[in-house]
């Protein structure tokens, strides 16, 4: 039985990879910290390991004989932007020299990444794993430094990086407010004209990852995972409401407005010293036309086609909100 660590397993993503190794017969090792809510795993049948990508020396049991690691965790909201390099790419460079210090024979290391490390694409036209990188914001930014560093790496072990795009359903709460947008009749939309966005679902992020610890891919290989198909953000409101059950009319925001509400709901985290994750720079983000990745890399490299078609990916999750009240 081949063992897999996942750096933070408590969380959105890593809850649904610890998942889904241990439905693959892995044996799988949680990474949490110490003031961790585990909440999302308390009834998984997986070994827990303390451990904060802050802190080296408390990496070094984790890691320690595992076959694969799994580093999903990161930071995705803080009060302080600059915290985001420090966790995202110094806390990804701590795992990785702990790893080659105390098990260099690992036989796969994952790095979850993100697209906001590549930037929105530039027309309808779905980008490629090869399309220079221009991230927007310090995220993204921060995302892509983390790629940078994993990079660094990959002459040492088997290293592979995925770059979901716009990651949804159960237990997330960066979507939820889109949900509720609708829940009460809005459809957002931004800027002029229509967005487009590919989307990935949670659990076929989950499987992507289980496939991409068993594919062999050259040490270094990035891969984008999303649903094939992409959608407007006017076509993804219609399914949600359709699900909801209710009537939503299109409403549409400027950028500029988008952006000082980013800038507002910033200020009331400040005062309230509590980081939110709509800042002005997820604003500036999510009113970009495009967000298209093509997986056809994916698919030839991996053999990874995503299941689960936003309509499909939509029900499980709005039944997963309303069975735990939180639409």
């Amino acid at each position: 039985m081949k063992k897999v660590l996942v750096t933070g397993a408590n969380g959105f993503v890593g809850s649904h990879i610890c998942e889904a190794f241990i439905e693959a017969g892995y044996s799988v090792r949680a990474m949490v910290r110490e003031s961790s809510d585990l909440a999302n795993i308390k009834e998984l049948d997986m070994q827990l390991a303390k451990g904060d990508l802050d802190n080296p020396e408390s990496l070094e049991a984790a890691v320690s004989d595992m076959d694969i690691v799994i580093n999903s965790a990161g930071l995705t909201k803080t009060l302080d932007p600059r915290e985001f390099e420090r966790v995202n790419i110094g806390g990804t460079e701590n795992i990785l020299r702990t790893i080659e210090s105390v098990n260099p024979d690992l036989k796969r290391f994952i790095q979850i990444s993100s697209t906001a490390a590549v930037g929105p694409s530039d027309s309808q036209i779905p980008i490629c794993e090869n399309r220079p990188c221009k991230p927007l914001t310090a995220y993204g930014r921060s995302k892509l430094g983390g790629e940078k560093m994993a990079l660094s790496f990959k002459n040492r072990f088997p290293l592979t990086i995925l770059r979901p795009s716009a990651v949804y359903g159960s237990r997330d709460k960066e979507m939820l407010s889109f949900f509720k947008a609708i829940k009460f009749g809005i459809k957002p939309t931004f800027g002029k004209g229509e967005c487009y966005s590919s989307f990935s679902y949670v659990k076929d992020l989950a499987q992507a990852t289980v496939k991409a610890t068993e594919s062999e891919t050259s040490s270094g290989s990035i891969y984008f995972i999303a649903e094939k198909k992409y959608y407007s953000y006017s076509e993804a409101g219609d399914i949600i409401s359709e699900e909801l059950g209710v009537r939503a009319i299109d409403i549409h925001v400027p950028v500029s407005m988008i952006v000082f509400a980013g800038r507002i709901s910033e200020l009331i985290a400040k005062i309230r010293n509590k980081p939110s994750i709509f800042t002005a720079d997820k604003a500036l983000e999510i009113s970009q036309k495009y967000w298209i990745i093509d997986t056809s890399k994916t698919e030839k490299d991996i053999g990874f086609t995503a299941p689960t078609s936003f309509k499909d990916g939509v029900r499980e999750t709005v039944e997963w909100y309303r069975s735990h009240r939180w639409l």
